[in-house]
């Protein structure tokens, strides 16, 4: 199956239809595709593919007057290299598999001298070891492994599944961005034994670190509003341009630090090789291994899409699952400049003159337990706010939800405490902390419209009232779905702890409530 020309990137066409389209059609017809129709991590992973051909297609662009006329020369430029290297883009190639190392053999544990007998559970260990692993591994949303089977019944058989070829190429390109840390076995590739051991996370995974690219109106204009120019790259990254894994497939796997390795350069990293990989035609099963090793931040500059924030006078990644995105945006829409904090690099090659749609996901990954969530969003960036004054306001308003949250888990913990109740970590609390945000959320174009607004007009106050007074209505929602008012105990707690939740005292809070999204 070769990736070119053949279709397996699952899309939604202008009608809203879907279906799936080759790498050449990307590129020759994506402003007639509306939109990439994948899960958020394989979303990330194609988007780097994409990119990646797109920037080696122009050998660039070199710099903003270049990346201003990069659309019109894209189409021809990318129709021109994935010709000269269609033969890297196979997915079964005999000597070339795309994103695979050939040759590569699963080889069993070696053995122990002894001078008895070996026993039968040392036989048994060494050909478990010499087993080939099933191609399902490669998809997160599937059973393999030690990952749980609660949703995915067709695991409960004890026979391997075959995946379709296309379905097989995505998850591979998100396998390689975003494997976790994990145990894999032995094997041989060229004559190099490849130890059994702890495999490093690939470079998207490390922190559950947010993805975030600029969505425009089709595909192709979004794959143009995501390049960066090579001046962008060497002054904001620091790192050297590079080439693309596939024209310097290489031949050891110890650790390069070498400005020009894979593992270092821009584009080198765009699609990497964090496995070994090499896929079996009966489509069931393949050979996996330990295969390039990526340093991450903070040792290694953060990926290009992802964002960097001052937390206690130390950087760090913007990360899911501790906060609602939306409350993250400030610090997702500010221009990254070198060793600086900010959003993604391609913020830094726009102009802030126009609202943007900022797509923003991420995958929730543990050492210990292995894939957990995926979450994603569209959010509308009003122009405002790529500027320092519209992105002060809405850290403002940010902090003012936060505030009401603070004297809704107050008003909640007063209620289980005039009903005389063991505190029991306050379920009360984390209920309506649920419900809140998740109205909240819904209420967002109030905020942006506030922000689009003219500093000082009356249509800003007017919005600006409204967002507020959604805020205390959601919070005294989140109240009395969360606490009862039932028995006359509980309506006595339920008005008292009421009244503490609209008390006009602005008091503030000892710390921000933190708690996934909804």
């Amino acid at each position: 199956m070769n990736l070119t020309t053949e279709p397996w990137i699952p899309v939604t066409d202008a009608q809203g239809q879907a279906r799936n389209v080759s790498l050449h059609e990307v590129f020759a017809a994506g402003d007639s595709l509306r939109d990439l129709a994948v899960r958020p991590h394989e979303r990330v992973a194609l988007m780097r593919l994409l990119i990646c051909i797109a920037q080696a297609a122009l050998d660039g662009p070199t710099d903003s007057d270049a990346l201003e006329s990069s659309a019109s020369k894209l189409p021809g430029a990318a129709q021109r290299y994935l010709d000269e290297w269609q033969e890297s883009f196979d997915l079964f190639h005999p000597t070339m598999p795309f994103l695979q190392f050939p040759g590569l053999t699963k080889t069993p544990k070696p053995a122990k001298k002894k001078t008895s007998a070996p026993k039968s559970g040392d036989r048994a260990s060494d050909r478990e070891d010499a087993k080939p692993n099933p191609v399902t591994k490669l998809d997160f949303g599937l059973s393999a492994g030690n990952k749980t089977t609660l949703f995915d019944h067709g695991a409960a058989s004890d026979e391997w599944r075959v995946m379709k070829a296309e379905q097989i190429a995505i998850s591979l390109v998100a396998f390689q961005c975003f494997a976790p840390s994990e145990i894999v076995g032995a094997a041989k590739w060229r004559k190099i034994q490849i130890a059994k051991g702890t495999a490093s996370m690939a470079p998207c995974t490390p922190k559950a670190m947010i993805h975030a690219f600029v969505r425009r109106r089709n595909v192709f204009e979004t794959l143009v509003a995501n390049l960066l120019t090579r001046e962008g790259v060497k002054k904001n990254y620091q790192r050297e341009w590079g080439k693309p894994v596939w024209e310097v497939m290489p031949t050891r796997l110890e650790p390069v630090s070498s400005p020009d390795s894979p593992t270092h350069t821009y584009l080198g990293r765009l699609v990497p090789l964090s496995r070994a990989i090499l896929l079996n035609r009966d489509k069931k099963t393949m050979t996996l291994a330990n295969g390039l090793r990526y340093p991450t931040f903070p040792d290694f500059s953060a990926e290009p899409s992802a964002s960097v924030i001052v937390s206690k006078k130390a950087q760090s990644l913007v990360s899911a699952g501790q906060k609602q995105i939306w409350r993250q945006l400030p610090a997702l829409v500010v221009k990254r400049l070198a060793n600086e904090s900010g959003g993604p690099l391609t913020l830094s090659e726009l102009t802030p003159e126009n609202d943007i749609d900022l797509w923003v996901g991420a995958l929730l990954a543990t050492t210990d337990e292995g894939i957990l969530d995926t979450v994603e969003g569209v959010y509308p960036i009003p122009a405002r706010m790529l500027n320092e004054p519209g992105r002060r306001a809405y850290e403002d308003e940010v902090k003012e939800s936060e505030h009401v949250a603070w004297k809704l888990g107050d008003a909640c913990k007063t209620y289980r405490q005039h009903l005389e109740l063991k505190p029991q970590g306050y379920p009360e609390k984390e209920h309506a902390f649920r419900r809140y945000w998740t109205g909240i959320e819904q209420n967002l174009p109030l905020l942006h419209a506030s922000l689009r607004a003219a500093d000082g007009s009356e249509e800003q106050s007017d919005a600006l009232a409204r967002w507020r007074a959604a805020l205390w209505s959601s919070a005294r929602d989140a109240f009395d779905s969360a606490c009862a008012s039932e028995t006359p105990r509980q309506r006595r707690g339920h008005a008292l702890a009421l009244r503490s939740l609209f008390k006009s005292k602005r008091q503030k809070p000892a710390e921000t409530p933190a708690l996934a999204p909804a």
